[in-house]
């Protein structure tokens, strides 16, 4: 049994190095795709040797845990797990989200697409952290929604995580195809408020007459 004393002493933190890797891996990522992409192909990419990219992830998977930790350093992933971003009344929050999230997977649409691509294929451990780095934001949202429910404010004859899935899925669409420059004339702000519009008016409670 290892005692502390055995144990391998940690690398100092080098910011400077660890980002450029970051960047370089996931432009790496973005353009081979998970599976593909190799540790050779990120030193080549970054101008190092592979044993520094071992020396600070370990492996391949400590990488791409890396690549999604940093996402959640980002301002608009720290802006949504702040407890103020869910202060506001329902249509407030969403639209704080909508904004937020749009912002942060149009950051690093490439990747976004290429996660999207092979989505099928991923192996169960990347999977389980692609699933946990957005896990956070999904659960702030749906809390959010259950506790208006919960109020009165909004329907409760619906699957809130099912809820929460469709209207991320509405930002995400969006944010693909404007990317393209395919949205005849509307601003990703108009697209995000239409999305929060058309989200909440089907959340209402309906009044009986």
């Amino acid at each position: 049994m290892k005692t502390p004393s055995d144990a391998p002493t940690p690398l100092p933190e080098t910011k400077g190095t660890r980002a450029n890797l970051l960047d370089g891996a996931l432009r790496v990522f973005a353009r081979e795709g998970l599976q593909r992409a190799t540790i050779r192909m990120m030193a080549e990419e970054t101008g190092v040797n592979e044993l520094t990219i071992f020396r600070h992830f370990q492996n391949k998977e400590g990488l791409i845990s890396a690549v999604f930790d940093r996402l959640k350093e980002t301002s608009a992933y720290g802006d949504l797990s702040s407890e103020e971003a869910w202060s506001g009344g329902l249509r407030e929050n969403l639209n704080r989200f909508g904004t937020a999230f749009y912002e942060l997977i149009e950051k690093d649409e490439a990747f976004i697409r290429t996660l999207i691509g092979e989505a099928r294929r991923h192996p169960i451990p990347y999977r389980k952290i692609i699933m946990d780095a957005f896990r956070a934001l999904h659960d702030r949202l749906m809390a959010n929604l259950e506790a208006a429910a919960h109020a009165g404010r909004i329907r409760t004859d619906v699957n809130f995580s099912a809820t929460v899935d469709m209207f991320i899925n509405m930002l995400l669409a969006g944010m693909l195809k404007n990317s393209e420059g395919c949205n005849d004339g509307y601003t990703p702000a108009e697209y995000v408020a239409t999305c929060v519009d058309l989200f909440t008016a089907g959340l209402e409670r309906k009044t009986r007459t």
